[in-house]
């Protein structure tokens, strides 16, 4: 699956209302972490789990609304959606961490 940006509010609030369980990439392009996980992210976003979960992104800086609603303090924030209510969150470039919550987001779907 392609990570796709998340446009606007209301776009975001129809994503995280969804039948499917999404996960949130929060960056910004000044970020250097962001810089290094983003490709991450993305090929993660190309395996069995791109399938279970939607993969999206959010720039912090052009969409300050969702950050401030989910409560974005530091870049990269990872933020796993189900049924409208976060479900999971991991904070900082950690593949190691990302890998997990996904399978675990996955797994408890």
């Amino acid at each position: 699956m392609v990570v796709k940006s998340i446009e606007s509010y209301e776009e975001f609030q129809s994503l995280i209302s969804g039948d499917k369980a999404i996960v949130i990439d929060f960056w910004a392009t000044w970020c250097g972490p962001c810089k290094v996980i983003g490709p991450i992210f993305e090929k993660i976003s190309d395996t069995p789990a791109g399938e279970m979960l939607g993969f999206y992104k959010v720039d912090v800086d052009v969409q300050e609304k969702i950050a401030q609603e989910v409560g974005i303090q530091a870049m990269p924030t990872f933020v796993f959606f189900n049924k409208g209510q976060p479900v999971k969150k991991v904070v900082g470039a950690n593949p190691q961490a990302l890998q997990a919550g996904i399978t675990e987001v996955s797994s408890s779907l």
